[in-house]
């Protein structure tokens, strides 16, 4: 039996909604979706709403679904806490529990509990000075049964309204959390401030004390104290250079909040500029890039929690030059050369179902290519054919589909396409001529690729992530090196680099891996093309790299993964 209208956020089989266990929704090549603990249970792959044959042949997570639920939890995650419970309690009048508590719309808003909102028509919750917590309270203590609401003793001829239409109609309280939030930030940083302004006075007099004891020593014995204070200096500066480039990201964020603004007043329709990814302690899936035809492709999993590598096993399609791209829990290998051919394969393995599958091909074969994901959309950027590569094809993981994308304003080898604050930047890698310098940036309005930056020292094979709103890379080689272990990063907003710690060992065609709370370097190789096995970890607060060894069980080196349907 179909229904007409179709949610889709349940499956059209259970009726069940989706989650992220059992029940996450699969997509399938008609559109519709079903969620994937009856995608199991199916003899036929036949879609039970279109009757599509071979619809669900192939297993296809609907992330854009889990994506919609999450953001929908995590914008009403404060209501729902305050909420806990507002349907079902005691009632005020009988004390009786009920399943489906009301309220007296007449007396609720006598009480002040609700209020009618004249735009709209309706009742609503009467929230006052921003606080819908007492406001959700208040109106608990005024709520009565259905009982009690038909009686008509206390409530003869009033009408009631059930609280479950109350706070679905409290949607309109998301302004209020947001308007909580932005408080919360004044609040912190305001804090910040008044912490940076005593640190700051606390640091110039401790330099004043140094300086003037350092006068007291004997003349033989002043010259390491004065190389030391004229270093001191020049770190005072570098901070406040740092101090510099929160103020311009101040000022940025005013200019768009002020466009913003003005597309309010205009009334035109917000384009949005970030979709925001939290980064997490998940287990990451690596790819051992040694670029080695003669020896398959290594996939592993690292766990950030345990700070342990774990192999899965080999992909059986020998190739070397491929490009690498990482998403959820899934990894893609793309492209690469094998026997002077230049290949349009792409590879998937998803370390959660323990599968390996052959995608979809890319339109034009290309090695030592470029591969990123950006708003749920896998982007591979430049590459080789014999030339050196600036078109763009876009991959879109829910429907197995290739599209062209624009294409790239340089073309450029062995460089990155990496998503950051919402926007997309293809930065470094090699043109045939030089070590490309040009940062690019997509324009998502007018679909195309603009120059919007330099590298100040470029490179190619590199690692590449984003920590904490900028864009650090890693290793790779440049004309001066071979292969690098130097690391630096990217503020977009200001378009100002600076250098970061280096790395302990010499890396190239590695991963780079961001959590909230720290990087990881990954595996990759050294400059001999020897596989480095120790994952290297950032301690922000040291400004250090720490070397953490990772063994590799041999037993799981000859194991190649299975291959599944192709898509």
């Amino acid at each position: 039996m179909n229904r007409t209208n179709i949610n889709v956020k349940e499956c059209i089989i259970c009726y069940n909604e989706y989650d992220f266990e059992t029940r996450k929704p699969c997509i399938g090549i008609c559109g519709h979706s079903i969620c994937e603990n009856c995608k199991h249970q199916m003899i036929y792959s036949i879609c039970p709403h279109c009757k599509r044959e071979d619809a669900f042949a192939i297993t296809t997570i609907n992330y854009q679904v889990l994506e919609m639920i999450q953001h929908f939890k995590n914008m009403h995650q404060y209501l729902l806490e305050d909420s806990k419970g507002l349907e079902e309690g005691t009632c005020s009048e009988c004390t009786i529990r009920s399943q489906k508590l009301r309220l007296c719309i007449t007396c609720a808003v006598e009480a002040g509990v609700l209020k009618h909102d004249e735009t709209k028509k309706e009742f609503v919750l009467n929230i006052v000075n921003n606080d819908t917590e007492a406001a959700l309270h208040r109106a608990k203590r005024f709520a009565i049964c259905g009982d009690c609401a038909l009686d008509g003793t206390h409530h003869e001829g009033h009408k009631t309204m059930q609280l479950a239409v109350l706070m679905s109609n409290l949607e309109d309280g998301i302004p209020v959390v947001v308007e909580r939030k932005v408080d919360d930030i004044r609040d912190n940083g305001n804090k910040v401030f008044e912490v940076l302004k005593l640190k700051y006075e606390t640091t110039i007099d401790s330099l004043k004390i140094y300086f003037e004891k350092f006068k007291d020593l004997p003349v033989d014995e002043r010259k390491q104290h004065f190389n030391n204070i004229e270093a001191s200096i020049e770190k005072v500066k570098d901070t406040l250079a740092l101090v510099r480039d929160a103020i311009r990201r101040f000022e940025m964020l005013n200019e768009e909040f002020e466009e913003c603004l003005d597309v309010v007043k205009s009334n035109k329709k917000a384009v949005t500029r970030v979709n925001t990814v939290f980064a997490s302690m998940d287990p990451v899936v690596v790819a051992d890039r040694k670029q080695s035809a003669r020896e398959p492709l290594l996939i592993g999993v690292f766990n950030p929690k345990n700070q342990f590598w774990t192999p899965s096993g080999r992909m059986p399609n020998p190739k070397s030059n491929y490009a690498v791209a990482i998403y959820k829990s899934q990894i893609f290998i793309i492209g690469g050369i094998f026997n002077g051919s230049f290949l349009q394969n792409v590879e998937m393995y998803d370390k959660d179902k323990n599968l390996r599958r052959d995608c979809n091909r890319l339109k034009r074969g290309r090695t030592r290519t470029s591969a990123g994901f950006h708003n749920g959309k896998m982007y591979v950027a430049g590459g080789y054919d014999n030339t050196y590569m600036d078109s763009v094809e876009v991959f879109d993981p829910d429907h197995g589909d290739w599209k062209d994308g624009p294409p790239l304003k340089r073309p450029r080898a062995d460089g990155a396409v990496v998503s950051c604050n919402g926007e997309l930047y293809a930065v470094g890698g090699f043109n045939g001529k030089e070590y490309e310098e040009k940062i690019e940036k997509l324009n998502e309005q007018t679909q195309k690729f603009e120059e919007f930056g330099e590298m100040e020292g470029s490179r190619a094979g590199f690692g590449v992530c984003t920590f904490r709103g900028r864009i650090y890379i890693a290793g790779g080689w440049s004309s001066s090196s071979n292969t690098l272990k130097s690391v630096r990063s990217y503020d977009p907003m200001t378009n100002s680099w600076r250098d970061e710690p280096s790395l302990n060992k010499d890396r190239k065609y590695f991963t780079l891996h961001a959590t909230s709370q720290t990087i990881y370097a990954i595996r990759g190789c050294a400059d001999s093309w020897s596989q480095i096995t120790e994952v290297e970890k950032f301690d922000v607060d040291r400004q250090k790299w720490d070397i953490i060894s990772c063994t590799e069980p041999q037993v799981y080196q000859s194991k190649v993964l299975a291959n599944t349907c192709s898509k």
